[in-house]
């Protein structure tokens, strides 16, 4: 009799949101989405026309930079609307944070420490860049 060993098929889990603690607010957390493919160029086409928008600025004079900075603005504020999902161990004027009032009235170094995170999420990695 032939004995057949059949491997056993566990299911991988996919978590669509990384967890974080904070480095610039010690007990805050923060939760970011990973990016699908899909995601990825739906971010990608509305960062692109952010930024084109105001390209033709960044060459100007120093009134017209400013105002071209705006896009750089404009871009982290759509990376942190979308890569921010929830944030835990903050109040804000009294009130439990969200994404919307960090952006709104939170402290910047924490903004920039999450955009940090979302942005290397969003970024590919070496074996990625080779495969596409």
């Amino acid at each position: 009799m032939m004995k057949f060993i059949l491997p056993l098929h566990r299911r991988k889990r996919y978590q669509s949101l990384l967890w974080f603690e904070s480095e610039q607010i010690p007990g805050v957390r923060y939760a970011i989405r990973r990016i699908s493919l899909g995601q990825r160029l739906e971010l990608a086409r509305q960062a692109r026309a952010l930024s084109l928008k105001h390209e033709y600025l960044r060459s100007g004079n120093p009134g017209e930079q400013i105002e071209a900075s705006l896009s750089d603005l404009l871009v982290a504020r759509l990376y942190l609307e979308w890569g921010l999902a929830h944030i835990e161990g903050l109040a804000i004027d009294g009130k439990p944070a969200t994404p919307q009032s960090l952006i709104d009235n939170g402290p910047e170094a924490l903004a920039n420490e999450i955009l940090h995170s979302i942005r290397s999420q969003l970024e590919l990695t070496e074996d990625e860049r080779k495969n596409s």
